[in-house]
C-alpha cells in the first residue's frame, strides 16, 4: 500500500452518503409499507383481490417483502446494494493497480454472489426473526462494515461498526437513524483520510 492511506476510507464514506441521499430522496414522501398493507376502495366498493376475493395478510406481506418494501424507508435497502458494489468496485481497481488483482469475471462474480446473499439474508430476518425492513438492513449494513473491519484489520472500523449499530438500531429507527449512522460513517472515514500514511508513520 506504500504512501497510501487506508483504503476503508471510500467504503466508509460511500456508506455515509448513501445514507444521506436516502434521507434525502425521502423527504416529503409517505413512507410505504408495501403495495399491499391496505385494501383500497373502488368505486363499485371492491376491495382489493382477485375477482373480489381478498388476499390474505400472509400473501399480501410475502408479495410486498419480495419487492423488498416491507417496513423500510424506501432505497435504504437498494443503497445497500449500491455500496456493497462500489466498495467490491473500489477494491478490485485498487488491486489491480497495485499488480495483484483477479480476473473481471471474478470479481463480477463476488458482486453477484454479494447482492444474492444480501437478499437472502433479507427474507431470513424477515421470515424467522420477525425485523422490521429498516432493523433488518442496519444489521446487514453493520455485519458488513464489521467484515470490512477483518478484511483490513482496522480497529477503526470495528469501533465504526459499534457505533453504526447504536445509532441505527438501538437508540432511534426511521429517518433519525440513518442521519446519525451517515455521520458516524462519514466520521470514521474522515478519520481514515486524516490518518497518516503506514510508510510515514513506519519511518518516524
Amino acid at each position: 500500500m506504500g504512501n497510501e492511506r487506508p483504503r476503508y476510507w471510500f467504503p466508509l464514506a460511500l456508506l455515509g452518503f448513501a445514507q444521506l441521499a436516502v434521507v434525502a430522496s425521502s423527504v416529503g414522501s409517505s413512507r410505504s409499507e408495501g403495495w399491499f398493507t391496505y385494501a383500497p376502495v373502488t368505486p363499485y366498493g371492491i376491495y382489493q383481490g382477485l375477482y373480489g376475493v381478498e388476499m390474505s395478510h400472509e400473501s399480501n406481506t410475502a408479495i410486498a417483502v419480495t419487492i423488498g418494501d416491507v417496513g423500510r424507508i424506501d432505497g435504504w435497502f437498494f443503497a445497500a446494494f449500491a455500496i456493497f458494489v462500489g466498495t467490491v468496485l473500489f477494491y478490485a481497481v485498487l488491486a489491480k493497480r497495485a499488480g495483484n488483482g483477479m480476473p473481471w469475471w471474478k470479481v463480477a462474480l463476488i458482486a453477484v454472489g454479494g447482492l444474492v446473499a444480501i437478499l437472502l439474508a433479507d427474507l431470513v430476518g424477515f421470515s424467522e426473526f420477525d425485523m422490521p425492513g429498516d432493523v433488518r438492513t442496519a444489521v446487514m449494513l453493520t455485519l458488513g462494515l464489521v467484515a470490512l473491519a477483518w478484511l483490513d484489520r482496522s480497529v477503526l472500523v470495528l469501533v465504526v461498526a459499534a457505533a453504526f449499530v447504536l445509532c441505527s438500531v438501538v437508540l432511534a429507527q426511521g429517518p433519525l437513524a440513518l442521519m446519525l449512522s451517515s455521520l458516524v460513517a462519514l466520521a470514521g472515514a474522515f478519520a481514515a483520510l486524516l490518518s497518516r500514511p503506514k510508510a510515514a508513520a513506519e519511518e518516524t
